[in-house]
């Protein structure tokens, strides 16, 4: 029988981020159990490792060679090894923990643009002071259609959302 792996969570499925965490959460377990004074986090498909003693490229081999046999496969472009690490939107070296720099641009033309802003948004808004009231015009957009490249034009209440995000952030 044939055997393939899942680039991307089966959208239509309302439980697949779960099933996602659930899934890591259980291949990550050997490791947590082998490494216990490490601190090990996930969301979703991004994994963060640190400790005092972090021996990087024997731990690497380590979580490849039992990732790989949970039947998970790490990016090669993925893997970070110098600091600054960028982690679920933050920038993480030695002493500090701040957000990766956003810049809000103007040219929204596509859902995708649109997506893409959104998502970036979300893992800052609570340390910048943009509510839901700030984001909802440009949410509301993501319902107008379905596919990613579909052409938008911002109306009004979208360009004031711009305006408000770009003077927050």
């Amino acid at each position: 029988h044939k055997r393939y792996h899942w680039v991307v969570l089966p959208q239509g499925m309302q439980n697949s981020p779960t099933m996602c965490q659930i899934y890591v959460a259980w291949a990550l377990e050997p490791l947590r159990k082998q490494f216990l004074h490490l601190l090990i986090y996930h969301y979703m498909d991004d994994i963060l490792i640190a400790g005092k003693q972090l021996e990087a490229r024997s731990l690497l081999s380590q979580v490849e060679k039992i990732l790989t046999h949970r039947g998970l496969k790490i990016a090669p472009e993925k893997v970070q090894n110098t600091s600054p690490w960028k982690y679920l939107g933050w920038l993480i070296d030695a002493a500090t923990v701040r957000p990766v720099k956003l810049t809000i641009t103007k040219n929204i033309s596509t859902v995708h643009d649109v997506q893409k802003l959104v998502g970036d948004i979300q893992w800052v808004h609570t340390i910048c002071g943009i509510t839901n009231d700030d984001l909802q015009p440009l949410v509301n957009l993501l319902g107008t259609s379905s596919h990613a490249d579909d052409t938008l034009k911002l109306g009004p209440s979208q360009q004031q959302s711009l305006e408000i995000l770009a003077r927050k952030i």
